[in-house]
């Protein structure tokens, strides 16, 4: 069977629902991902969670090559002068390091905080709605394959020298944030 041409009817209705799912499936990606790092921020920020120190008294690694995963063990020391709690960092630290954490209970682990943490969820939330914003271009595009004259109206609903500007502010701050954190991951340590 010959793959239809974009060019003709069958051809546009064959690519349109394709580009649909395409847009579809980047939106709800971006979401997502906008979603947890705007939920996570407040761990580096000092926002959320209880501050403190974390005292690590070792590490295990699990898995090896891309598999592996490493998990951190050490007392978590609140700021507020309460008693040390035993616990977990998702991640590798040096052993018998002493890093300033936020301590959430309800999850039992503690989030490292800084300027790197909270650039990187700035990051994340930024790509994640330039993701959304792709998407939805990538609906109308479908749109617009399927039935030309339709599309002229979703061009006048959606202003797009708004939308023009909004992608330049959101290109501006995953750029501004990803320096911030590259630096700041430099700089620490």
């Amino acid at each position: 069977m010959q793959p239809k041409d974009p060019r003709t009817r069958a051809g546009r209705w064959a690519v349109a629902p394709l580009v649909a799912l395409a847009g579809l499936v980047m939106m709800l990606a971006g979401a997502a991902m906008a979603t947890v790092c705007v939920l996570s921020i407040g761990y580096p920020l000092r926002l959320a969670g209880e501050p403190g120190l974390l005292a690590v008294s070792g590490c295990i690694t699990e898995g090896s090559g891309k598999q592996a995963h490493t998990t951190c063990f050490g007392t978590f020391t609140p700021d507020s002068g309460a008693a040390a709690v035993p616990t977990s960092y998702d991640g590798s630290l040096p052993a018998h390091a002493r890093v300033p954490v936020q301590y959430v209970p309800s999850e039992d682990t503690t989030h490292r905080v800084g300027v790197a943490y909270a650039g990187v969820r700035v990051l994340g939330t930024c790509f994640g709605l330039l993701t959304v914003i792709g998407g939805s271009l990538g609906i109308g595009h479908a749109v617009r394959i399927i039935a030309p004259r339709h599309a002229a109206r979703w061009r006048k609903a959606v202003p797009e020298r708004l939308a023009g500007w909004v992608v330049v502010v959101l290109l501006a701050l995953t750029a501004v944030s990803g320096v911030t954190s590259v630096v700041a991951y430099l700089l620490a340590d």
